[in-house]
């Protein structure tokens, strides 16, 4: 279900929805807050407590960062959450944003006879909370210049792996939760890794093609189940030591 994806140069491509019909009619009438726009303004300040939240631990635990915390822009992102570190700016999609098919992943998530409530509420939990912390993860990556260009599997397992020991101090049951979602995953799908390849050399070599893939949701769910089974568990701290630039 976590479809996050990130790209050597530039950290994913955005795509912004422009409704250029609305400005013309802003023009000649007073505006009005629709629905959209409340939830918007609901997601983008709950995901700033967040963000500033997740920053304050970094300083609690010794820690600073050169780059200044990301700007959140709310809107349409094919893999819901997208840390651009061209920009440092982090692109999350919104419940009232989803296509049906989106809103379908998440209904079948909370289960067969799940009510919209019930779907928003994985949405929720597992894009606004856990995603969000991944891709916060990147961008401390890029603070401690550890984003690596050749190497995709250790960028999103050491997202993973922030973002679980984060929710393990923040919030152990949600932590729990998402790696029972995560088991559920792996265990229940087909592994699409082709028999005789290497997990982490074929996900480097096919990152690209994997990152517009269903099967890429399996892939995040492996790097998250794996991080969760370490021994021992890293603390929060640990993980934001550990994040350092590849060796050559």
């Amino acid at each position: 279900m976590l479809r996050t994806r990130l790209k050597p140069l530039r950290l994913h491509r955005f795509h912004h929805f422009i409704y250029a019909f609305l400005a013309c009619i802003l023009i000649q009438a007073p505006s009005r807050a629709t629905p959209a726009d409340t939830e918007e303004a609901s997601t983008l300040a709950k995901l700033t407590a967040l963000r500033d939240t997740y920053t304050a631990r970094i300083k609690a635990d010794g820690f600073s960062c050169p780059i200044a915390p990301p700007s959140i822009v709310i809107d349409h992102t094919p893999s819901f959450g997208n840390y651009d570190n061209t920009t440092n700016s982090l692109h999350m999609s919104s419940w009232g944003e989803l296509s049906p098919e989106e809103r379908g992943l998440f209904f079948r998530i909370a289960g067969p006879k799940a009510d919209e409530h019930a779907a928003h509420a994985n949405f929720e939990e597992g894009i606004h909370h856990f995603v969000f912390v991944h891709e916060m993860g990147h961008w401390w990556q890029a603070c401690r210049h550890a984003l690596s260009a050749q190497n995709s599997y250790q960028n999103e397992y050491g997202a993973n792996r922030i973002a679980i020991a984060f929710w393990r101090e923040a919030d152990p049951a949600l932590a729990r939760r998402m790696v029972s979602v995560f088991h559920g995953l792996v265990d229940h799908a087909p592994s699409p890794v082709p028999p005789g390849q290497a997990i982490k050399t074929f996900f480097n070599s096919h990152y690209e093609q994997l990152g517009h893939s269903p099967d890429y949701a399996w892939y995040q769910s492996y790097m998250s189940v794996t991080a969760s089974e370490e021994k021992p568990a890293p603390s929060f701290a640990t993980a934001l030591a550990e994040t350092r630039p590849e060796q050559p």
